[in-house]
């Protein structure tokens, strides 16, 4: 069987990981996962590049 001193040590660990726990409940979550952000900065770019192209072909014409 675990010694007293062992199971000890093993309390303090699992308060340690509540408390981790409980901190990261409390913290806010992000609003967009990953695939989202990056949805919207690819169309952003995109976008971007179409104005960069029109300008483009308007000053050359």
């Amino acid at each position: 069987m675990a010694s007293e001193k062992e199971i000890q040590e093993m309390k303090r660990s699992l308060e340690k990981l509540e408390e981790q726990v409980e901190l990261l409940k409390s913290q806010p979550k992000g609003s967009r996962s990953g695939m989202a952000s990056f949805a919207i900065a690819f169309v952003i770019v995109f976008i971007g590049i179409l104005l960069f192209i029109g300008i483009f072909q308007f000053i050359s014409h």
